[in-house]
């Protein structure tokens, strides 16, 4: 095969067994790799009701057939498992060089199942594949933990977080690229797998080189020509939005109780980089290198982080929020979460936070010792207020306020995740006019971008690509980029149509695990006070159904499953 291994990995811990079977070309063409693997294989070995810290519910990690490639921007990979924090469905797209090294270990797809009655990491070495003992390992940090196993390949870990089982822990790779939200480090701290470890020696095999080399260079051309690409994301990183939230004041703090944040300049992009000397990072392949390092070797952080230790919490110490975003990498655990579920405690208490008592309090949420390291919603849930958890389907909503961008209401509302930002990325519309521009002051008429957007998201996060590259890069240039890399040939209506399939399984798999069309909604908060128009809310939930071709019920008609090919 082109573009794909044709190899699958299946690790049961509980029986320390190992077995591999063929991709195959069918769920190769059909589903391309990453987020399409991994929804796939989530319905072979587990049923939609499972639960998420329970031995059978798996973790998959996998590829696209653009992964390990001179692509731009391909370096990435995929994660996905049923989240322990919203109980949906939950894929994450993760950077760094750990996609390359499964690509050139000859890997599609690599699921783990089962829980091992020791600490357990996964060594993978091309056809060799092993699992070993990680009880000198358990109990030290992301980094920690890197260090001590580079010298075998990319390390993928998690940090105490996992270990703890927190409901927002993720994956570490490389000791700098997060695997996102969701909690797969705490299914990985369930099973008592402390980190897997790939090296290969296989290169990727292109159909059509010159074919792949032409596309190729288009793609760095329209990267280059894009300000947000070029500009914005290459100088900065995702930060550059701080200043650009603050201007068109739509930047959310104090959960979500104000609109805009006075001391926006105290934190931005600019007098980060003014305060801090880093250089870049960048993924494998990438030529933007959005994120840095300080000398010290610690992240720099990024505009999510940004707002959820500094607005969300109403703090001002830039200092504060550098440590409390290293004190998340270190221990493994999603900096969104953390900063809004400690924004929702400080408003049901009354209270505020030094910079000294936010980061003990970041500390003790990822250590496991804080009773907010179940999530927003779960403790407001407990406190009685389930309505001061700004959240959908239990993730916390991030820093892109709904009240200013109305295409993220109902792009949070309907994702397949919970209020994920990358689910349809609608800051880049309507705020950046980026990939089209759209009128941020109105939701009416959107629902069918909504969709557009999400089910390119999903060919992107299958592919796997960074999912910046949806700034500058169309559906168009995707498809000859996997048509000359696989030899199958894909228009931008096939892309979108597997994209499509995948959002339709994505969704029956959620609708399985308990979830109603009640679920697509918002915090009551983003309906009051000039916020969103409940009535035009609901008009668009409606209207996206219809476009989805999905019932009154948002339940995927017999009809549109037929018709993309889904069968369970």
């Amino acid at each position: 095969m082109f573009g794909w291994t044709g190899r699958t990995i299946v690790v049961d811990l509980s029986s320390h067994s190992v077995t591999e079977s063929r991709t195959g070309v069918k769920r190769s063409r059909e589903y391309l790799g990453g987020r399409g693997f991994g929804i796939k294989l989530m319905y072979e070995f587990a049923d939609p009701d499972v639960d998420p810290l329970s031995p059978d519910n798996p973790l998959v990690f996998a590829t696209g057939p653009l992964t390990g490639t001179a692509a731009p921007m391909s370096g990435h990979y995929s994660i996905t498992t049923k989240s322990p924090l919203t109980h949906t469905i939950f894929d994450s797209n993760a950077g760094g060089h750990f996609g390359k090294a499964m690509k050139y270990a000859g890997i599609d797809a690599l699921v783990i199942t089962g829980r091992s009655d020791i600490p357990l990491y996964l060594s993978i070495f091309d056809e060799d594949v092993e699992l070993i003992s990680a009880e000198h390992l358990w109990g030290k940090d992301t980094r920690e933990t890197a260090l001590a196993l580079k010298e075998k390949g990319s390390v993928a870990c998690i940090g105490r977080a996992g270990e703890k089982k927190v409901l927002f822990a993720n994956f570490v790779s490389d000791n700098l690229y997060s695997s996102g939200r969701g909690g797969h480090g705490a299914v990985a701290g369930s099973k008592n797998l402390k980190a897997v470890v790939v090296k290969g020696t296989n290169d990727p095999l292109i159909a059509d080189p010159k074919a792949f080399e032409k596309a190729i260079a288009s793609a760095q051309r329209l990267l280059q020509a894009n300000p947000v690409t070029s500009k914005g994301l290459s100088v900065y990183g995702t930060s550059f939005m701080v200043n650009v939230m603050d201007h068109l004041d739509i930047l959310p703090s104090m959960n979500f109780r104000e609109q805009n944040f006075h001391y926006a300049e105290s934190i931005s992009a600019e007098k980060l980089s003014a305060s801090y000397k880093s250089k870049k990072t960048p993924c494998d392949n990438c030529p933007l290198g959005c994120r840095r390092l300080l000398e010290n070797g610690s992240p720099i952080p990024d505009y999510d982080a940004l707002w959820a230790f500094g607005p969300a919490v109403g703090n001002t110490d830039q200092e504060s929020i550098v440590k409390a975003n290293e004190l998340c990498y270190v221990n493994g655990v999603d900096p969104i979460s953390c900063g809004a579920t400690i924004a929702s405690y400080l408003e049901i208490s009354g209270g505020k936070m030094d910079p000294a008592q936010l980061l003990q309090t970041v500390s003790d949420i990822s250590q496991g010792i804080s009773s907010l390291s179940e999530g927003s919603l779960s403790y407001m849930i407990k406190q009685g207020v389930k309505e001061l958890s700004m959240s959908s389907k239990g993730l916390e909503i991030p820093g892109y306020d709904p009240r200013g961008i109305p295409g993220f209401a109902l792009a949070y509302a309907t994702s397949n995740r919970g209020a994920c930002h990358m689910s349809a990325f609608m800051a880049g519309p309507e705020l950046l006019g980026k990939p089209v521009g759209l009128d941020r002051s109105v939701l009416n008429g959107k629902a069918g971008f909504v969709k557009l957007f999400q089910d390119l998201a999903a060919v992107i996060d299958s592919v796997v690509l960074c999912p910046f590259v949806s700034f500058a890069l169309s559906e168009g240039e995707i498809a000859s980029l996997i048509s000359a890399a696989t030899g199958v040939s894909y228009s931008s209506e096939d892309l979108l149509r597997v994209g499509e399939r995948i959002w339709n399984l994505e969704r029956s798999f959620n609708l399985g695990a308990g979830f109603t069309c009640d679920d697509d909604t918002l915090p009551r908060r983003m309906f009051s006070n000039g916020g969103i128009s409940e009535g035009e809310f609901k008009r668009t939930i409606a209207e996206y159904y219809r476009f989805r071709g999905w019932d009154s019920l948002g339940v995927p008609t017999t009809g549109k499953l037929a018709q993309l090919g889904i069968t369970f």
